[in-house]
């Protein structure tokens, strides 16, 4: 009884870590639930990354980013990383570890979902959602409790998230300077310039949260769409926010 809702508390302070809901909340040690939800996110991540036999330094830095998210220092963060290593071979259990975190944070689950979309988001990183990711990301889905048709929905929204931080820009060229542009476009979600004080990123942060956080629209009737737009936008906030804090080597 004990271990269950130790899990159940870990499972919802990380969707709202994860999420960008509470950036800062409190996570409980999550037992076994964290070991292997952790396990099978480093372990897809990697086997995306290695899947066209390069990783990149923004994929690298992406995972990185899930692992400050998750809270993962220390022992739990060579974990993690060893994980990571262990997905990019083909012969690596893969698809057993997402079927055991399943298990435990709950198939089609808010958290399950989350974990498909930060693969998703994974995967867009060098571009176009390539057959091979799509057949991979398709057998995790299914792991995880999803239907065809619903993990490509799931992944379509990702896209759109994707590519709408390269709003007004050609699509061949956002393509292009992903790379470069990294910080910069963590300054744009924010409405900063490169210049601005180390205090202002705080402040810009907490202002944006404000805005766009979905419990402002938890009490005003607002559609499905809608919250999934309020939730999308705090996921990037939340992303830009720490991808600066790492830069400038300030405390989250």
């Amino acid at each position: 009884m004990l271990t269950a809702l130790t899990s159940k508390a870990y499972r919802k302070a990380l969707f709202k870590r994860l999420s960008g809901f509470s950036a800062a909340a409190e996570l409980p040690a999550g037992g076994r639930a964290e070991q292997q939800l952790s396990r099978a996110m480093f372990m897809v991540l990697g086997r995306l990354a290695k899947m066209d036999g390069r990783v990149t330094q923004e994929e690298i830095d992406y995972g990185s980013q899930i692992m400050q998210r998750m809270a993962l220092v220390g022992e739990k963060r060579r974990q993690a990383i060893s994980a990571y290593d262990q997905g990019k071979y083909p012969d690596a259990d893969l698809y057993e570890s997402v079927a055991l975190a399943a298990k435990v944070i709950g198939r089609r689950s808010a958290l399950a979902k989350l974990f498909l979309q930060i693969q998703c988001e994974a995967a867009y990183l060098k571009g176009d959602l390539r057959l091979k990711d799509k057949m991979l990301l398709r057998d995790v889905a299914e792991q995880l409790g999803y239907s065809k048709s619903e993990f490509l929905a799931i992944a379509s929204a990702t896209q759109s998230k994707h590519y709408k931080r390269a709003e007004g820009i050609p699509r061949s060229e956002f393509l292009k300077s992903q790379g470069r542009s990294f910080l910069q476009n963590a300054y744009r979600v924010l409405q900063l310039e490169p210049g601005v004080e180390d205090g202002e990123i705080r402040r810009a942060y907490l202002r944006m949260m404000s805005r766009y956080h979905p419990d402002k629209l938890a009490s005003s009737n607002a559609s499905e769409d809608a919250l999934r737009q309020a939730q999308e936008n705090t996921m990037a906030i939340r992303s830009a926010y720490e991808a600066l804090c790492g830069f400038r080597k300030l405390r989250v």
